[in-house]
């Protein structure tokens, strides 16, 4: 159906269900039961599309099904039935300092951690750039990769200039 024929049919506020991603047939199980917030549309590449209710981008009419009032209740109702299973938090506001600290310094933990491969592989980088004199094009090509890297990472890479001029910056 083109958007023409889909706006004389179905006017803003339709009643549908909406698969934002793949339809159901195609293996997917997520399903809006929502409503049209706009007129369809052709989009920039040619599909006609739509906007609804709940959704942040179009969607295309081939993944829209108008329904009947009843059905879109009984769904919706069943929506509301199935989020009101859902599991309470036990707790609701903040952290307590107890529980933030612990958290925190793990997370720095982690961080050191995972920046300490680029920190290795830099510093064979610079390794590489050292062992190179006389290779004028790896001298250069290094060259110019090593500067557009931070001055405190070039310096924690083992970058001795580097470190000078931060110490000389006060940084």
């Amino acid at each position: 159906m083109n958007a023409a024929e889909f706006n004389a049919r179905h006017p803003v506020g339709t009643l549908v269900f909406a698969y934002p991603g793949v339809r159901p047939e195609d293996g997917a199980d997520t399903r809006l039961v929502t409503r049209t917030r706009t007129e369809a549309q052709m989009s920039a590449s040619g599909d006609p599309v739509v906007w609804v209710e709940g959704e942040g981008s179009y969607i295309c009419l081939t993944h829209i099904d108008p329904v009947a009032e009843d059905v879109w209740e009984e769904a919706r109702e069943a929506e509301k039935q199935a989020e009101s299973t859902l599991p309470v938090p036990q707790r609701l506001g903040h952290a307590t300092r107890d529980e933030t600290i612990p958290a925190l310094l793990d997370t720095i933990k982690e961080l050191r951690a995972s920046r300490q491969p680029l920190i290795d592989a830099l510093t064979l980088v610079h390794q590489s750039m050292t062992a190179c004199v006389g290779d004028e094009w790896a001298m250069e090509w290094l060259g110019e990769v090593w500067t557009q890297i931070p001055l405190h990472v070039r310096a924690l890479a083992g970058d001795q200039d580097a470190a000078s001029e931060l110490g000389e910056s006060g940084a």
